[in-house]
């Protein structure tokens, strides 16, 4: 059956040049080609499909995504061969909202695959895998972490969630209860949530599939409270 455009006898009626508008909308005829593009490659691909999407359980939305996420990479390495995108040579980091994205090695700009994963348009399981995991270890790990741990989070050896959110306590970091004991004897933290209230809630979409996470909790050593780290 012929997809309907609903839309078509109202363009006909413009009093502007439909064309051009199209390109004012989109900021410059290259971002307008760029989705123009994204938007075809996505809506002529059956696996693509979003009309089922809002029928599909948990679990069945995950494969779904794991599936599109695979074959969007596919697609991406297919296209680029075939001169289909630009030919600029980059690693791109991403996890678009399936939305923004997985670490994909490809011949397309940042811009490009950002725009494919919009029109895309599925919540990915490594959202913050890439948007808080990767950035606070960035932000906050010393050296030495950041020479250990960065490596394989990029290269997707381990995936990380962000752990701060505790049953009780949302956005009230200073509040958080789990706490972080250190043990001189085995030079390792001992993590511990000591109430329900202190539960550890809503890590993110990586909570099915994260190998590492970044926890924050009270530090302890010597029966001092040195607060949230």
């Amino acid at each position: 059956m012929e997809p309907l455009d609903y839309h078509a006898e109202e363009r006909s009626k413009a009093s502007f040049d439909v064309e051009e508008m199209k390109i004012v909308w989109a900021g410059s005829r290259h971002a307008f080609e760029i989705s123009d593009r994204a938007a075809r490659l996505v809506a002529s691909d059956p696996v693509f499909r979003k009309d089922n999407r809002t029928m599909l359980s948990r679990k069945e939305l995950f494969k779904d995504t794991l599936r599109k996420t695979a074959h969007a990479v596919k697609r991406t390495i297919e296209l680029n061969l075939s001169g289909f995108f630009s030919s600029e040579l980059l690693i791109a980091l991403f996890d678009f909202s399936l939305g923004y994205l997985i670490k994909l090695l490809s011949f397309m700009t940042e811009e490009e695959t950002h725009t494919l994963w919009f029109y895309v348009d599925q919540p990915a399981y490594a959202n913050l895998h890439w948007g808080m995991f990767i950035p606070a270890i960035e932000g906050q790990g010393t050296e030495e972490q950041k020479q250990k741990w960065l490596p394989m989070a990029h290269n997707m050896q381990i995936i990380g969630c962000y752990a701060q959110t505790e049953l009780g306590h949302g956005s009230n970091v200073q509040g958080l209860e789990t706490t972080a004991t250190f043990d001189p004897q085995t030079d390792e933290f001992v993590i511990h949530s000591p109430t329900l209230t202190s539960s550890k809630w809503w890590p993110g979409g990586l909570g099915k599939v994260s190998t590492h996470a970044v926890v924050y909790a009270r530090l302890r050593t010597d029966g001092q409270d040195y607060g949230v780290h």
